[in-house]
């Protein structure tokens, strides 16, 4: 399965989760429920909600190992339930256990349509807690539901940002600014497009700007190689502009980025200067 780094808002999800939340820690009588994501390593809550103690929010990363939802993910069941994390030799040394005082765990697996688990449902508590064969059959009732709205985001997230979005500055120079969700699919059509246009007008400079890339595909490296290579094949010089912290932490992809033979630099106007151009302000000229 690829693993997918995502930073999004995931507005319709962050809403209806946090009705669901509720629901879920009412009927099965637990303080704490949360929607995470994995990312390579690293485990980060999408959204979460804390009922009378606050044991973890939205945002927290952490590390997978250490995480209870790696008893989920590698379950073969879609689930996994514990009555005390503190006292199960699998979990007693984990976060959860050691430092929150996490007794009652349970977490389902969220899983695209495909069939592909990308995240979990969890739902923990400082006390012991039995939960029924009914209990899990209600919370991926619930795991469905904010499976498909997380699918549903992400697809129109991927449609609105369809178009690859270069801009031509003069004759054999143009910006290629990569924003948003980087998938398999959409790279494929980043490069073929990227690749056509500097053969039909002649590129012979170009900038890629990765300053607004949100998440990125394990592949996301192998794209951006196999994009600059064709490129430079082509007689085309290349510029990266704009790295994203996120980007350069992820060691696959700042090993591949760091082997690319191109120059970095912060900013786009960084790179046209580089290339030879001033950006003059035309209303202090006009002064």
């Amino acid at each position: 399965m690829e693993e997918m780094k995502f930073e999004s808002n995931y507005e319709s999800v962050i809403e209806v989760s946090n009705k669901l939340f509720k629901l879920i820690s009412n009927k099965l009588g637990v303080n704490t429920a949360y929607i995470a994501r994995k990312e390579n390593q690293t485990i980060k809550i999408v959204n979460a909600y804390n009922d009378e103690e606050t044991i973890l929010s939205k945002g927290l990363e952490l590390d997978y190992v250490q995480s209870s939802c790696k008893q989920v993910f590698e379950n073969d069941k879609d689930y996994a339930r514990f009555e005390n994390l503190m006292t199960n030799p699998h979990t007693q040394d984990q976060l959860a256990a050691r430092e929150w005082n996490v007794r009652g765990f349970m977490g389902v697996k969220l899983k695209s349509m495909a069939g592909d688990t990308f995240g979990t449902l969890c739902i923990m508590d400082h006390e012991e807690k039995r939960f029924s064969d009914d209990d899990i059959e209600f919370l991926k009732t619930i795991a469905s539901v904010l499976s498909y709205i997380i699918e549903l985001d992400e697809t129109f997230a991927d449609i609105e940002l369809l178009s690859v979005p270069i801009i031509p500055i003069r004759r054999g120079l143009a910006i290629l600014a990569i924003q948003g969700n980087i998938n398999k699919k959409r790279g494929k059509k980043i490069l073929e497009d990227t690749m056509n246009y500097a053969l039909d007008h002649r590129v012979n400079h170009f900038i890629i700007d990765l300053s607004e890339v949100k998440y990125s595909a394990s592949s996301f490296a192998e794209l951006l190689h196999s994009l600059v290579s064709a490129l430079r094949l082509m007689g085309v010089k290349v510029m990266l502009s704009g790295v994203p912290v996120q980007l350069a932490h992820e060691h696959h992809i700042r090993d591949q980025l760091v082997g690319l033979d191109v120059a970095f630099v912060k900013t786009i106007e960084a790179a046209l200067m580089n290339i030879g151009y001033v950006l003059k302000d035309v209303k202090k000229d006009n002064e």
